[in-house]
């Protein structure tokens, strides 16, 4: 049985990112361009909210308190900014994966589209998403179930069984999570809704995936410190100096800046790119590496069906 390489998946990410610099920074765009329309449509209700001390230290009311409708117009630009995430996530996902099948091959719309592969990977996502609730309703009851069929057992025992369920939970949760990710990047390979076909795929692959899920979160965690890191000496040599030559004055400087919206967005532009690479480059590391596991078993798969389709019409010599 061929089996994809967990180097070569975890290293998909990597090298997308330096293979395609500006479509990494487009994916990142298009993630953040819910966020900055929901901020800047909010800005004259950001300078109201100012201008009558709601972000003030020693307010005593709530931003919101006795002022329903603009209670409510927050509320819809946030879920409206919540939806437009989704149907964002949606395009960048679908553009990732035809990168990774693209191979070297370039494209001038960053591999965006709108089309049937953004359906089959939506309705691959919503069916995962209800399913996933559902096996975790059911693993919550039967956990409690096994709990109080328990309750009279004696510690330590109780305790070391009550460990190894949450063990072999997490271990169910993340076996499963596995297969159902190669759900959506089979769609696109296949052309249809491939549920069968990229479950099919993942057959002796479980615990590859398990593996590939661990790396990404761990190198997720290395990447997020080193960045914290960066941001921090930044921070540091910036505005270091202010802070020791006079530190209420660099605080006094934060605690107005809800009040001034246009400097926020001013220097939002200024990291915009930077700040876009980085949420491109975290889509492709989520992404990617099953885009690349099922580039590599799907392409294995095929010789085999062919093989084994022209034996079976091969005709036998009397």
């Amino acid at each position: 049985m061929k089996r994809f390489s967990i180097t070569e998946a975890i290293a998909e990410p990597f090298r997308q990112a330096g293979r395609r610099p500006m479509a990494t920074i487009i994916w990142g765009l298009v993630l953040l361009a819910p966020s900055v329309l929901a901020f800047a449509s909010l800005i004259p209700l950001l300078q109201e909210m100012a201008a009558s001390g709601a972000f003030e230290p020693g307010a005593s009311a709530a931003p919101f308190d006795g002022d329903f409708a603009t209670a409510v117009q927050f509320h819809l630009w946030s879920q409206l900014a919540n939806l437009l995430q989704l149907f964002a996530a949606l395009f960048v996902t679908t553009a990732i994966f035809r990168a990774v099948f693209s191979g070297r091959r370039g494209d001038g719309a960053a591999f965006l589209r709108i089309g049937m592969h953004e359906l089959y990977v939506a309705v691959v996502a919503v069916t995962i998403f209800i399913g996933m609730m559902i096996a975790m309703v059911a693993a919550v009851l039967l956990a409690v179930a096994i709990g109080l069929a328990l309750s009279g057992t004696p510690d330590p025992w109780r305790t070391l069984i009550y460990v190894g369920m949450g063990v072999a939970l997490a271990v169910g949760f993340l076996a499963l999570w596995g297969r159902l990710a190669l759900l959506a990047p089979a769609s696109l390979r296949y052309d249809t809704f491939a549920f069968v076909e990229g479950w099919k795929l993942g057959r002796g692959q479980t615990w590859r995936l398990v593996g590939v899920l661990i790396l990404m979160f761990l190198i997720a965690i290395v990447v997020g410190i080193a960045l914290a890191m960066v941001i921090g000496v930044v921070v540091m040599l910036v505005g270091g100096g202010l802070v020791m030559a006079n530190p209420e004055a660099m605080l006094t400087w934060l605690e107005g800046l809800p009040e001034r919206p246009y400097l926020l967005i001013g220097l939002g532009l200024m990291l915009l790119l930077p700040i876009a690479w980085i949420h491109g480059f975290f889509q492709l590391l989520s992404t990617a590496p099953f885009a690349r596991a099922v580039r590599d078993l799907a392409a294995e798969a095929e010789p085999a069906a062919e093989s084994a389709n022209s034996a079976d019409t091969t005709p036998i010599a009397d």
